[in-house]
């Protein structure tokens, strides 16, 4: 009787080690309000890019995006809402980089993680880490 439950223990110990294990498989994120970055970006290359645009301008997410309207909790920042303008413009200046790499050297950005390192004119072209490139930073390297 003794060895029975050691058995019935293990087998469970086991199972119940499996099914902990085993990941639950991802759902693909369903982005709200992608004017430019395609909508079928994964969530692993959605934060590549957003980190290399954070890293070209020298600023953090909350730049461009707010926290969740008061009374939403948790609080958290607010992706969809278009309320900043800085996202506005952050959207010209792609579409911006997009026509530039197009036209002068036949570049399409298709927001790859290849293609946007390879971005022949990004953010950083003329931004150097700073929020509102100057003429100086621009020019004196």
């Amino acid at each position: 009787m003794n060895k029975k439950i050691i058995i019935y223990t293990g087998i469970g110990l086991f199972i119940t080690a499996g099914m902990a294990a085993t990941r639950a498989t991802q759902e693909k994120p369903e982005w709200k309000n992608l004017k430019v970055i395609p909508k079928n970006t994964d969530e692993d290359q959605m934060e590549r890019i957003m980190y290399k645009y954070t890293h070209d301008l020298g600023v953090t997410c909350s730049h461009c995006h707010p926290d969740t309207k008061p009374g939403i909790i948790p609080v958290r920042v607010d992706f969809a809402t278009d309320e900043m303008p800085e996202k506005l413009i952050a959207r010209k200046m792609m579409l911006m980089t997009n026509r530039i790499n197009k036209k002068y050297f036949d570049y399409k950005n298709d927001y790859s993680f290849e293609s946007v390192k390879n971005e022949i004119v990004s953010c950083n072209t003329c931004h150097r880490g700073i929020p509102k490139p100057n003429r100086m930073k621009l020019f004196n390297n």
